[in-house]
């Protein structure tokens, strides 16, 4: 994922006083924005009228930018601004400064307003360039932005079945599938399984020893305890699923799994993992694009699927469990991955996440007019050898929620929120927030 670009411009009255601070807060701000990492397109004059406006706003047209901030120096007028956002078409972050003769607070809240009645999300600001909160603030509402913008252009893999049969719905399509792609714009395409198996079979020997091979080195394979046949399909399947999203041009997919195809694609999902591709193996396409945001939110980095196993009530835990298809990079130590037997032909990636100082949690579920996130924040426990045989030697975490573990479960099944749920280091809490608020998602909170 490549950083955010906001197109920055600052307006200002002649009428109003303090505009001669204007060019003085956005060369202060869009040195500050860059610091964090925002990429930023200033515009070229500050902005006192209408003609100001055209010419700036054509400009940075020109920039593709995925975010809009206009920086209000005194008291712009709406004139102005319905210029700036109706040829931009971002999102936009309305910006104040703490200065009480200038109205420029005052000016936010009624352009602010105007938005909210036309039900446009916004995001509003209020401080100077210095302030690390203001700047923390805006790179994160870009950072949602741009995985907004991308999320358009997101093509998610479908691999197993098609959809021949119908109840009251699209066939070959389901309903829920076009309604994903009017929340985000993703696109599904769908993949027959029998195409990634006969890719498969189509490598040779020497191919997947060569995966193999590499594997091993970069400490990416573990304890081997399933036979060389089954680790060597595991290699081809690897490369059959890179073949198909070349073909496709695919950004995520997710593949069919229990009954007929348990563990198939496990070991491939958990390398993938850690070359940044997403390949959900329950065939759950909301929560491959979900991963996608995470991911892209948390600027790389695996996501780790699992579902509860046991509420530890004592010690306020969560314990998590999957039968195992997450990233390498996520287990302690190469020497805690277990390779295991994973259905008739499939491997499964087992081990305990590591300990993580601070974790963010996510979930999606619902179709139209229903789409909820789950949103919390917690930390990971180290988990022993033992207590993982115990819980039955699969992918295994233990998390620890910022509130009381039995209220928080309690919520999550009166909000109707499913059974999968995503892990990611770091908190990006305030990040899913904008992306919600960007999606029209209801935000669920733990």
């Amino acid at each position: 994922m490549l950083d955010a670009k906001a197109g920055l411009v600052v307006g200002a009255s002649s009428l109003e006083l303090g505009n001669e601070r204007a060019e003085e807060l956005i060369n202060k701000a869009k040195e500050q924005l860059e610091n964090c990492g925002i990429k930023i397109a200033k515009g070229r004059k500050v902005i006192w009228d209408s003609a100001d406006a055209i010419e700036v706003a054509e400009q940075l047209a020109q920039e593709a930018i995925d975010l809009l901030i206009i920086l209000h120096a005194t008291w712009v007028p709406d004139t102005i601004q319905y210029i700036l956002v109706n040829t931009l078409k971002a999102p936009a972050v309305l910006w104040a400064v703490p200065f009480q003769e200038t109205f420029s607070i005052a000016s936010v809240q009624h352009f602010g307003s105007i938005l909210s009645e036309r039900q446009t999300f916004y995001k509003y600001v209020y401080g100077l360039p210095e302030d690390e909160i203001v700047i923390s603030k805006i790179n994160d509402f870009a950072l949602a932005s741009k995985v907004a913008k991308d999320l358009n252009k997101a093509k998610i893999g479908l691999i197993g079945p098609r959809q021949t049969w119908r109840v009251a719905g699209a066939q070959d399509m389901t309903s829920e599938e076009w309604d994903l792609t009017d929340l985000s714009g993703t696109k599904i395409i769908h993949v027959e399984m029998d195409e990634i198996i006969e890719q498969a079979k189509g490598k040779s020997k020497k191919e997947a020893e060569e995966v193999l091979q590499n594997m091993k080195e970069n400490n990416k394979v573990g304890k081997v305890e399933i036979d060389e046949e089954r680790l060597i399909y595991a290699c081809k399947i690897y490369l059959g699923i890179k073949d198909i999203f070349k073909k496709y041009k695919l950004t995520g997919a997710a593949a069919e799994c229990y009954p007929n195809y348990s563990g198939l694609t496990n070991l491939p999902a958990s390398w993938l993992a850690d070359e940044d591709i997403t390949l959900d193996t329950e065939g759950d396409v909301g929560h491959v694009m979900l991963m996608d945001i995470v991911r892209w939110l948390g600027k790389g980095g695996a996501v780790a699927l699992s579902e509860a196993a046991k509420l530890d009530l004592k010690d306020n835990c969560i314990w998590l469990a999957h039968e195992g298809s997450s990233a390498f990079s996520l287990a302690e130590t190469p020497d805690s991955v277990h390779l295991l037997e994973g259905g008739n032909e499939g491997v499964v990636v087992a081990f305990p996440l590591k300990s993580f100082e601070q974790v963010t949690m996510a979930s999606l579920v619902g179709k139209k007019d229903t789409y909820r996130m789950l949103i919390g924040k917690g930390k990971t426990k180290h988990i022993t050898e033992k207590e993982w045989i115990d819980a039955g030697k699969r992918f295994v975490a233990k998390l620890r929620f910022d509130c009381d573990v039995d209220e928080a479960y309690g919520r999550i099944l009166s909000l109707g929120i499913d059974h999968h749920l995503l892990i990611k280091e770091g908190d990006i809490t305030s990040r899913l927030c904008d992306i919600c608020d960007l999606l029209r998602i209801k935000k669920v909170y733990l």
